[in-house]
């Protein structure tokens, strides 16, 4: 059996050794030749790495995983086609982003001086990432908005309102209009009823309330960058991103206008890698009927110690523990030295560099 593995998901490539031929690769340039000439079949990938007919036809590929909650990378058509076997981990990235996101705010509001009690937060989206955030802002005083049209008109065909009781479910615009927070956390789909492809454009984003803080760490394309800028201007916006269109080309424009950026690493916590790493273990075993050895990935998950949720009733304390923990405040400052490369492909070199190089950070909420 042979077995590819992205270089950046951790123990995963030893939990298999003794299994097959395991090989590593660099997500963005895995090419078909290189599956076909060494004949691969179980293929485990990340977000950089675009899964399609132009990747896998022709090769031995029976199995595909990616490491990641997002899966617009893959072409599930296609691998449905070919009767290749899909799977992915979503929710395993969820409490890291929903970190990020609290400690945005909280940095938001330490920079301005604003009292964030009774503050209203819109969160477009309520899947594993938006219903974290959703529990952290009410746990820190926040009134919580949230809008999520697929998952609203499912349950209320079956099992009535599906969200907590300390949220309010908003349409769309309205969100916008009352939130002085908002964060999006939708995948990025480009058809179908409920498309994401910019859904945050010129005409709602003129919704938003002058000064709010709007952050983004979903996927690029879901926000019409040209757009936030020119909202930026006419608002007096926050900006906090951490996700780009034409990654890694990316906009150094808007990277100018944030009080944090990152080159797409909200989800890039230890424990969150972890958990997707458990996850591919977990589906290779359903698949082949074959056990990994999972000891030593049991034995950092172990060290996990999540906050005790008494202790959000001291923002202070949350800001510190999440500032150490994460250090997003010297990310930024690593990011936005991209802005002194002068060319567009050393940028691009720069900011795969930056999330290849990430650091261990574990979760502390």
């Amino acid at each position: 059996m042979v077995i590819f593995v992205d270089e950046q998901i951790p123990f995963l490539r030893d939990s298999l050794s003794t299994i097959g031929k395991v090989h590593s690769f660099n997500g963005r340039t895995l090419s078909r030749k290189e599956l076909i000439d060494y004949q691969c079949d179980i293929l485990f990938v990340r977000s950089t790495t675009k899964v399609d007919r132009n990747l896998l036809e022709g090769t031995k590929v029976q199995f595909v995983g990616t490491a990641t909650s997002g899966i617009d990378h893959i072409d599930i058509d296609y691998l449905n086609s070919k009767g290749i076997y899909f799977a992915e981990a979503k929710g395993s990235n969820a409490n890291s982003v929903a970190e990020y996101v609290v400690f945005s705010i909280l940095h938001w509001a330490k920079i301005y001086q604003i009292n964030i009690d009774g503050l209203t937060i819109g969160i477009v989206g309520f899947g594993h990432i938006g219903t974290l955030v959703a529990k952290y802002t009410h746990l820190l005083g926040l009134k919580v908005y949230i809008n999520d049209p697929p998952l609203f008109e499912t349950h209320q065909a079956t099992t009535g309102n599906p969200f907590p009781e300390y949220t309010t479910y908003l349409e769309f615009d309205e969100l916008l209009k009352v939130s002085q927070v908002v964060t999006n956390h939708v995948p990025l789909t480009q058809d179908g009823k409920f498309a994401t492809l910019g859904m945050f454009n010129k005409d709602n984003l003129a919704l938003i309330q002058n000064n709010a803080l709007f952050i983004h760490t979903s996927r690029g394309g879901v926000v019409v960058e040209k757009d936030l800028l020119e909202a930026k201007k006419k608002k007096d916006l926050t900006l906090v991103v951490d996700v780009w269109d034409n990654e890694p080309n990316i906009n150094t424009e808007l990277v100018r206008e944030c009080i944090i950026c990152t080159p797409h690493i909200a989800g890039y916590s230890f424990d969150g890698k972890l958990r997707g790493t458990l996850k591919m273990l977990n589906e290779f075993e359903r698949f082949t009927n074959i056990k990994p050895d999972y000891s030593d990935i049991q034995k950092e998950m172990e060290a996990y110690k999540p906050m005790d949720i008494n202790l959000f009733k001291d923002k202070e304390f949350v800001y510190q523990h999440l500032l150490q923990s994460k250090q997003l405040l010297e990310d930024t400052i690593q990011f936005k030295k991209i802005l002194l490369i002068e060319t567009p492909e050393e940028r691009s070199k720069y900011f795969d560099w930056l999330r290849k190089q990430y650091p261990k950070r574990r979760e502390v909420l």
